[in-house]
């Protein structure tokens, strides 16, 4: 538990940190300038068509789809303890939280000539990052609690979520809709958000076993 708080803490330090740098223009913020263009400079056509496939079904409805169906999946299995529904929960939780903070930002995304997909909202911290964080996370630990009882098994699952959680980070700047801090910023906004929703439903589910 107290790992857990660590590393929640962490990363909602990161994220203001983050964020203050997108305010007063320092910090990581100095970096993206050079990493965008790094991107652009590298990325091929095969590339390019690589992200935006990782980025359309990583998007918040694929995303949905794995959360709804892991949940239902556990719950067919009698898994009863609401710990089951954690990434639903984490994924709607870092969706309202990175749209709320891109209108409170209000970030411009980098040069539109750059961008190889469409996109309309502000940049700051990328939804995209967010989400995966959140959902893959706590799919991974929610299925670590409930039926991966190996130790490999559960530290293959926290591999699995941590490489596809930074395709997509990766994805969304191979496309130049994101700054490196916005994806940053998202992949810290949703670990958080994953380990808060995971222990929080798996304390309150322990708490209705424990009942009479």
């Amino acid at each position: 538990m107290a790992t857990v708080a660590v590393v929640v803490l962490a990363s909602l330090a990161l994220f203001v940190a983050v964020a203050d740098d997108v305010l007063d223009g320092g910090g990581l913020i100095s970096h993206d300038q050079g990493v965008l263009h790094w991107f652009v400079a590298h990325r091929s056509a095969w590339l390019v068509d690589t992200a935006r496939l990782v980025s359309t079904f990583a998007g918040f409805v694929g995303l949905l789809v794995v959360s709804v169906g892991v949940g239902l999946a556990l719950w067919l299995r009698r898994w009863r303890s609401v710990v089951v529904a954690a990434p639903l929960v984490a994924l709607l939780l870092a969706e309202t939280a990175s749209t709320v903070a891109k209108s409170a930002f209000g970030r411009p995304r980098p040069p539109l000539h750059l961008r190889e997909v469409h996109v309309s909202l502000a940049a700051f911290p990328s939804s995209h990052a967010a989400e995966a964080a959140a959902c893959l996370l706590a799919t991974a630990l929610t299925l670590s609690l409930t039926v991966a009882h190996r130790r490999w098994v559960r530290v293959m699952l926290l591999v699995v979520a941590l490489v596809l959680t930074a395709s997509v980070g990766i994805s969304r700047l191979v496309l130049a809709v994101h700054w490196l801090s916005d994806v940053v910023a998202g992949w810290a906004l949703g670990t958080a958000t994953a380990l808060s929703v995971v222990t929080v439903l798996w304390w309150f589910g322990a708490r209705q076993a424990a009942r009479p």
